[in-house]
């Protein structure tokens, strides 16, 4: 099938995948007092509170801490009620969610609302949560994707979700708006599969290659620390480092443990933790026998991967910090995953 025209053309028009789709759901609707209630509608669904049929949205409304979300609602009185920010397959910003939430509280608003595609959803919200706890906040009454943030109600919806209804209504109410809700549609159709993102004019600059260049020294440092602890009696005998079309391995044995630290983008891009690196531990022969299952099973899953028949864990790295106290953290959660699975070991050995 051919792709929508809003998809064609999307890639020649200024501004980020979210900045379109934004403003091509805000046009909608803003032009259809039917649609806006829908709209309205669907998020006092999801969120399950009350918000008022007559919401009127703006795009990029800008805070006090330069906090940008992409869609605020207002009252009829100009009070924010909800902010909207919508996902494809950017990453969170400093400021989502705990800005915005700071900045809903500050107001008296009521509720924040994360859009994304169906296959982002669960490592979306898992993400979103994690944030939440990591600054101290008191999370309440979760129901499906849905929960109570430090008393602001939060959710996570799908564009999907959004397009049918408001598909749906414009049936037989908004007849006039179905083909610009089409048109998102199609845009949305692209963006879920994969499209290629065209190249902005900031990314050709010297900066890019050295910012790519991170994730390699990340590995190469966690992996120079390590051979370093000599009283682990580390050794990478008879392995090297090993690039990928998906990234980058290198590998360390401590303690008769094999340690494959990997920057791997086809597992950061579809898993909860959302993080580009990964920890494979093995035994002697290159396996994860029983044992090493039975240890991985206390690990939540948010924080693990099974792939390449093997399973991995996350390694999510410090933010804002110098590349030794990302490789020192690193490390300590290595050795201390070493630590716990030989208790695990023993466990089983004096049980046989």
């Amino acid at each position: 099938m051919a792709d929508s025209l809003l998809a064609h053309l999307y890639s020649r028009i200024k501004g980020s995948q979210e900045d379109v789709a934004t403003m091509s759901l805000q046009y909608i609707i803003s032009s259809s007092d039917n649609l806006k209630a829908a709209y309205n509608k669907l998020m006092s669904d999801s969120l399950k509170i009350n918000i008022a049929p007559d919401i009127n949205y703006t795009c990029q409304s800008v805070g006090e801490k330069n906090e940008r979300p992409d869609m605020s609602g207002v009252d009829k009185d100009g009070n924010e009620v909800i902010l909207c920010e919508m996902k494809f397959y950017a990453g969170l910003t400093f400021n989502q969610p705990n800005g915005y939430l700071d900045r809903l509280q500050e107001n008296g608003g009521k509720a924040l609302v994360f859009v994304c595609p169906n296959a982002r959803r669960v490592t979306l919200w898992s993400k979103l949560k994690e944030l939440c706890i990591d600054n101290g906040r008191i999370l309440e009454d979760e129901d499906g994707y849905r929960i109570t943030v430090d008393g602001i109600a939060m959710s996570v919806v799908t564009w999907t979700e959004i397009i049918n209804e408001l598909r749906r209504v414009a049936s037989s109410t908004s007849v006039e708006s179905l083909p610009d809700i089409v048109q998102l549609e199609g845009f949305c159709n692209l963006m879920d599969q994969n499209a290629f993102i065209p190249f902005s004019s900031e990314e050709l600059g010297p900066e890019t290659p050295r910012k790519e260049d991170r994730y390699y020294q990340v590995v190469d440092a966690v992996i120079n620390l390590l051979y370093s602890k000599k009283d682990l009696s580390p050794s990478t005998k008879g392995v090297k480092a090993s690039p990928s079309w998906f990234g980058y391995n290198r590998a360390i044995m401590i303690k008769n443990v094999w340690c494959v630290i990997s920057y791997d983008r086809s597992v950061w891009e579809r898993s909860p933790s959302e993080s580009p690196f990964w920890l494979f531990l093995r035994d002697a022969a290159w396996k994860q026998p029983k044992e090493y299952s039975d240890y991985f099973k206390s690990i939540p899953d948010n924080q693990k991967d099974n792939t390449y028949g093997y399973v991995a864990l996350s390694l999510h790295p410090l933010t804002d910090v110098p590349l030794d106290d990302i490789a020192d953290d690193m490390a300590s959660r290595i050795l201390k995953h070493i630590e716990e699975l030989e208790l695990c070991l023993d466990k089983a050995h004096s049980e046989q």
